[in-house]
């Protein structure tokens, strides 16, 4: 069995290759809610998962890279960059961090921060 940094870094690792879909298949509960800045949260693994085929389908990723961790018991936190051409609000350049709250191997909630501006 893994430990959960191993889980953790292989979560990271989808996301870093663009791997969106299978990370919400693998590591994602059902009832997760997650929520960027201070948006209405999303609820529910179906939710989600439109939300993410969203993304996708209307953005071209150039970088998405991992600048730094931190994982703790049940809890990790991300420092990403990324830069992708959206189709409705072009090309963004920015910094997020996100905060990932885990039970057994599940992400159960997650908060994104970042600045557009």
């Amino acid at each position: 069995m893994k430990n959960f940094k191993d889980t953790v870094e292989e979560f990271y690792s989808l996301i870093e290759n663009n791997k969106f879909i299978e990370a919400v298949d693998k590591f994602y509960d059902q009832n997760i809610i997650s929520t960027d800045n201070s948006s209405e949260p999303t609820k529910g693994i179906e939710n989600f998962r439109k939300s993410v085929e969203n993304f996708i389908a209307n953005s071209e990723v150039e970088k998405l890279e991992l600048l730094s961790t931190i994982v703790e018991e049940n809890l990790s936190v991300a420092h990403w960059h990324y830069i992708f051409t959206n189709k409705m609000f072009g090309k963004l350049d920015y910094k997020q961090i996100s905060v990932q709250r885990w039970k057994e191997g599940k992400i159960i909630q997650e908060n994104h921060f970042y600045n557009l501006g």
